[in-house]
């Protein structure tokens, strides 16, 4: 079954637009959902033109193909999901794929923050960059990811990770500030720089690929070791924190 959600054009198009009613289970039972634009719900066929192919029985069998301009508008898509596919042909705004325990969601274009906010499970392919936050845990949490893999093939902003406990998180650019700070499980890859990774980290592996900017004084330097072909210096810590966490960096400098 293939859902297609294309976007009507809007005339107060700045207006976010609370959308966590999508997600592949809930087209199983028809179209008749609806959406929020600040204070008025809508149904979904008014902010979509609505197209819809085949039929299925389970989630896994469903696909939402998400498309037209102002996509960057839609929240919370995919909160929640625990099977089927999204793909998003463009950009996608705050919290997609908050708590989803299974399922792909695949984005064409530039995530905005939270993505993938404490998911449990399942798969988020970013093709763009992620803005902050990316598969951390929300504000005062204690835990953020717990499972899954989230991908980004651009860069992510700060934070990235924060609060890990399990699953893993790749980008293939760039990070911001702190990525990876108080990991306490699970893996972190980023291919190119970021700054101050790990920080106050109790158990998990980061791995640095390219540069890490402002590395902490409390991670203790044992060796290096092959990775991927690749040669990394490993660490330990943070010991400021007694932690046990792995972290492994081709680079590093500390902060003047």
């Amino acid at each position: 079954m293939r859902v297609t959600l294309a976007m009507r054009p809007a005339a107060r198009s700045f207006i976010p637009i609370e959308a966590e009613a999508i997600v592949p289970k809930n087209f199983l039972s028809g179209t008749d959902l609806s959406v929020w634009r600040g204070n008025r719900e809508l149904r979904l066929d008014e902010v979509f033109s609505v197209f819809v192919e085949g039929s299925a029985d389970r989630p896994e069998d469903v696909e939402v193909v998400i498309s037209g301009d102002g996509t960057s508008r839609l929240k919370r898509v995919g909160e929640y999901m625990d099977g089927g596919k999204i793909t998003v042909l463009g950009d996608i705004g705050m919290h997609c794929g908050n708590f989803m325990t299974g399922g792909t969601i695949e984005i064409h274009g530039n995530a905005d923050g939270w993505l993938g906010r404490e998911m449990a499970g399942g798969t988020i392919l970013c093709r763009g960059d992620a803005a902050d936050y990316c598969a951390s845990g929300y504000r005062g949490g204690r835990k953020g990811m717990t499972g899954g893999t989230v991908e980004v093939f651009g860069r992510a902003g700060d934070f990235l990770a924060e609060s890990i406990a399990g699953g893993t998180v790749i980008v293939h650019g760039d990070a911001g500030d702190m990525a990876g700070a108080e990991m306490h499980g699970g893996t972190l890859v980023v291919h190119a720089d970021c700054s101050r990774p790990a920080a106050n980290m109790k158990g998990g592996s980061c791995y640095v690929y390219g540069t890490a900017h402002g590395m902490l004084p409390t991670f203790k330097r044992i060796g290096t070791v092959q990775h991927e072909g690749r040669m990394l210096i490993h660490f330990i810590g943070d010991i400021a924190n007694r932690g046990k966490g792995n972290l492994f960096v081709k680079d590093y400098r500390y902060l003047d």
